[in-house]
């Protein structure tokens, strides 16, 4: 039994009328007679009781019907089930990201994949970039959010921002510090620094930058999250390099301070692992990709 057969016997059902139902299915009358008498002769039943006057349903053609149209029904939505998934219009999506895109970029491409794919399950992680490289080498997330460079060649990167760096420091820092701020006047500062484990391209342009302004910064503290470095700035342990967007992030007590001529800046890119074909995978960096190409256009 094919799914042409119940087609042509629903329709048929449907219409109670062989003619009709031809014409519904753009084929002969006589052919689809006998493709029902096939359908019969395979079951060994009498679907339908015909005259010359009407077509009606046996109780086991009553029984049939249901049971094909659930089935037709069932089919169509396993094709289009399919067709959706090799289209990455479905299934799941997981990203790691990094801290330092929580404040602006993260936001933007969540909002706009969930508008464009509404059915895709999206499971998050906040991890440091070293983690994500980690993962992403097993295959335990889909595609990272990150601070490049890497050491690794299976993973793409596709750098899809670049940004100044600021100073943050406390309003009431003792030295006044007019903006923008020469970066060789915070030589005998503390510094709230990230760990150089977590990813090495923070931390390295922070040390560069400092070393090109003619000393090496004292780490007083050092912090992961950037949020928790603003805390301890605000806390007045020290004072540190950050991310411009990290402006988005407000707090009464912290100045955030532009760099005199910095000739350093930061980058964030997106990761995957180049053995990923994910369809969904697929739609995200595609989706991206056109974020942030518009974006340059209009800059």
């Amino acid at each position: 039994m094919d799914l042409r057969h119940l087609k042509y016997f629903v329709t048929v059902a449907d219409e109670l009328h062989f003619g009709r139902a031809a014409k519904k299915l753009r084929i002969a009358q006589p052919p689809l007679s006998q493709q029902i008498k096939s359908l019969e002769s395979e079951l060994g039943v009498l679907l339908l009781h015909r005259t010359k006057r009407q077509v009606t349903l046996t109780e086991a053609g009553e029984v049939f019907y249901k049971r094909a149209t659930k089935i037709l029904k069932e089919v169509s939505q396993a094709k289009e089930e399919v067709r959706r998934i090799h289209n990455g219009e479905i299934g799941q999506l997981i990203i790691g990201f990094a801290g330092l895109v929580t404040f602006d970029l993260l936001p933007l491409v969540l909002r706009s994949f969930q508008a464009a794919f509404p059915n895709v399950e999206i499971v998050l992680h906040h991890l440091t970039t070293t983690e994500q490289i980690t993962l992403l080498h097993q295959h335990d997330i889909d595609v990272g959010i990150l601070i490049p460079p890497i050491d690794n060649n299976d993973i793409e990167l596709k750098i899809i921002k670049e940004e100044p760096f600021v100073v943050a420091l406390r309003k009431d820092h003792p030295h006044e510090f007019t903006s923008p701020i020469d970066i060789s006047k915070l030589a005998s500062e503390n510094f709230i620094m990230p760990p150089r484990s977590a990813g090495l391209g923070y931390y390295d342009s922070i040390i560069s930058l400092c070393h090109q302004a003619g000393f090496s910064p004292f780490t007083t503290q050092e912090a992961k999250e950037l949020q928790t470095v603003v805390s301890l700035v605000a806390s007045g342990i020290g004072v540190a390099i950050l991310p411009s967007s990290i402006q988005y992030l407000k707090n009464d007590s912290v100045s955030y301070v532009s760099i005199q001529n910095c000739p350093n800046s930061i980058k964030t890119a997106i990761a995957y692992h180049k053995d990923n074909k994910s369809p969904v995978l697929g739609s995200f960096l595609n989706l991206v990709n056109g974020i942030f190409e518009e974006t340059h256009k209009e800059m």
